[in-house]
């Protein structure tokens, strides 16, 4: 009986043991990743030294700009030492004032950590100044920083728009793709022979064309200088190309070189409605027919009232049935008139110089009026006359050598327009590159 329980306890062992033997092989001839090594306690080490190679520095961050903070601000969270922190602002303004940072701002910093201590070295700023500047800190090997601007590459292309206006000009223009800078300029140059708010309707035509400077890096983009506008009224063209004669400013100037700048406003006010013309009329306060011998403008209280032309202040106060009223001294012959002010601007006064455009006064209803509005005259060689239908001479007109160059410029303008139109709009078109600009502290 013995000899048999020792049989059969020989023979269960037997078979445990094999089956053991079987599931260890099974587990360890398991195929394995072909890049899989096996770990020794010098690997693992290894791998726990490369581990901490990461976590170390040089770091770098970019950091924006939020409301109450400054450069200084920002470096101090960043744990640099405030002796620092000087040093890289007081760098830093002699090519660009830390206070000019904006919200919403970036900058981009790489630090390390100091060999003793806890706080860490600042190695190395960048931020972008404007739209056509990079400013870089760098600290050098001897501990110094030094700041450089650097004038970037901008892309240049020309921009053709054109369109047919159904809502307004401002709206289909900006549809149609143009920059509202461009629109300014352009309703700018035009005010001086089109009343934007009669002439315009429905069915007029435009087009322009600019210069734009995009920067590659942040896609920004920025438009630089209409070159040429046109406006069709009633089929009849208006048409201007922004040109520089030789030793003068820039302005623009019509297809026969006249500048499209004249002598007088066409109206000395923006937005206004014509509420009364110039001729008899029967005056709304005093019930009778009397000549009245300017236009009234109606506009809000407290709208700015321009000066029409270059010239010297005749006369400045209250005046009769005007109530508060400047007169102005353009040359021997000719005057405007400005009536029913609210009040006057800062520095108007007799014999004070004033500038085509300047504000002079604002609306009001001073003096015999129903309501704020701008009484507006015009007065030659003594006599009132409708300002709304004298014929105004151009400023200035190109003659011989500045005619021909402007000839030649508007004939390069129409080559670019035409290139531009077939191309699409904002392609780039040929031009001259710009060298890189360093400017070091």
């Amino acid at each position: 009986m013995r000899q048999k329980l020792a049989r059969y306890i020989t023979i269960f062992l037997c078979i445990a043991a094999a089956y053991g033997l079987v599931f260890y092989l099974s587990i360890d001839d398991s195929p394995r990743p072909k890049n899989e090594v096996l770990s020794s306690p010098q690997s693992t080490q290894d791998q726990a030294e490369t581990v901490e190679e990461v976590k170390e520095g040089p770091y770098d961050e970019t950091l924006t700009i939020t409301a109450g903070d400054t450069l200084a601000s920002i470096l101090n969270r960043l744990g640099i030492p405030i002796n620092q922190v000087h040093e890289a602002i007081e760098a830093l303004s002699s090519v660009y004032s830390p206070k000019d940072l904006k919200v919403g701002q970036e900058v981009y910093v790489v630090y390390d950590e100091q060999k003793e201590g806890e706080t860490y070295d600042l190695k190395f700023l960048r931020l972008r100044a404007d739209f056509e500047n990079d400013i870089e800190l760098v600290r050098t090997g001897e501990g110094f920083f030094q700041a450089t601007k650097y004038k970037k590459k901008l892309k240049h292309s020309y921009v053709a728009i054109e369109g047919d206006i159904k809502v307004s000009l401002y709206a289909d223009a900006l549809r149609a793709g143009a920059s509202p800078k461009m629109l300014y300029d352009m309703i700018k140059a035009f005010s001086f022979d089109v009343d934007f708010q009669r002439d315009i309707q429905p069915g007029t035509t435009f087009s322009l064309l600019y210069d734009t400077y995009k920067d590659e890096e942040s896609g920004n983009e920025r438009p630089g200088e209409l070159l040429a506008a046109t406006l069709v009224i009633d089929n009849k063209p208006y048409e201007i190309y922004r040109f520089q004669p030789t030793g003068s400013v820039p302005g623009f100037y019509t297809p026969l070189g006249e500048a499209v700048q004249k002598a007088l406003l066409k109206t000395p006010i923006d937005g206004a409605r014509i509420n009364s013309g110039f001729g008899n009329r029967k005056h709304p306060i005093k019930g009778y027919t009397k000549m009245h011998t300017g236009v009234d403008f109606g506009a809000p209280k407290g709208t700015p009232i321009m000066a029409a032309g270059d010239g010297i202040v005749e006369r400045c106060g209250p005046f009769s049935g005007y109530g508060n009223y400047i007169c102005i001294r353009h040359n021997g012959s000719t005057k405007t008139a400005y009536a029913h002010l609210s009040r006057f601007a800062k520095g108007m006064k007799k014999g004070a110089k004033v500038h085509q455009g300047k504000v002079i006064g604002y609306v009001g209803a001073t003096g015999t009026a129903t309501g704020p509005h701008l009484h507006f005259e015009l007065i030659q060689n003594g006599k009132h006359v409708n300002p709304t239908k004298v014929t105004q001479l151009p400023k200035t007109k190109l003659l011989g050598k500045a005619l021909q160059e402007y000839k030649a410029f508007k004939e390069k303008v129409e080559r670019i327009r035409i290139e531009a139109k077939k191309e699409g709009l904002k392609e780039e078109l040929p031009s001259a590159s710009k060298p890189k600009v360093l400017e070091e502290a």
